[in-house]
């Protein structure tokens, strides 16, 4: 995944040789960090608060204690501005109980250390939200979008199942739009309550594909319907 620097800087290189991007640095960045699209989707994504961090900054107790207050009470998760650490689930990602000063510090602490320098923006805390799962997996489902549109539906790269799950856009479209952006993916899920819900938006550009979708896929999807 290109940082948004990063990408402003090929945007820069490109135009010096006459060549503009589709996607301009400002949707790119838009798009791909979570301070960026959540306010189009507040109302239909986990409770999230964030803090600029550089890489390595370790937050203390207190400041960490003032971030999660508006998420009490209840779970959560840390994660910084693109990625969370879920496959270190309990030691660098899950946090019981945002009221756990303690606890709250530990996990952030060590998510904190184990991004090192790939570290994104800052710390984010999220209200962690149950949902549906088949076979102890969370039925989750990646939304490619083009010019607000729904292009394609893939599995999330990270699911072990394939094709079948087809959610319901209505209430996700309208903050697609709004966003503004000409190439995204939603992951969606559905939560335990039976609502579908927005987990992550990305650029369309660095976002995966599933191993069961194949490259022309994305190709038709780019080119036109």
């Amino acid at each position: 995944m290109l940082p948004g620097d990063r990408y402003a800087s090929l945007a820069e290189a490109l135009s010096r040789r006459g060549t503009e991007l589709l996607v301009t640095p400002e949707q790119y960045r838009t798009a791909h960090e979570l301070p960026g699209w959540y306010p189009m989707f507040v109302d239909i994504t986990p409770a999230s608060v964030w803090r600029p961090t550089e890489p390595g900054e370790m937050l203390t107790a207190d400041d960490l204690a003032a971030l999660a207050e508006p998420l009490l009470p209840g779970s959560g998760i840390v994660k910084d501005y693109v990625k969370s650490r879920k496959h270190e689930w309990e030691q660098a990602c899950f946090i019981p109980d945002l009221a756990d000063a303690v606890g709250l510090t530990r996990v952030v602490q060590r998510f904190v250390e184990l991004q090192e320098e790939s570290l994104a923006g800052g710390v984010v805390l999220r209200a962690f939200e149950a949902f549906s799962k088949l076979e102890s997996v969370a039925a989750e489902v990646r939304v490619w979008w083009l010019d607000g549109e729904p292009r394609l539906l893939t599995p999330h790269p990270d699911s072990p199942f394939g094709r079948g799950l087809v959610p319901n856009l209505d209430h996700i479209g309208p903050a697609v739009q709004r966003l503004g952006c000409r190439f995204v993916t939603t992951d969606v899920t559905l939560r335990s309550d039976g609502v579908w819900r927005v987990v992550e938006v990305g650029d369309g550009q660095v976002s995966d594909l599933h191993q069961s979708s194949g490259r022309g896929e994305l190709a038709a999807l780019l080119v036109g319907p």
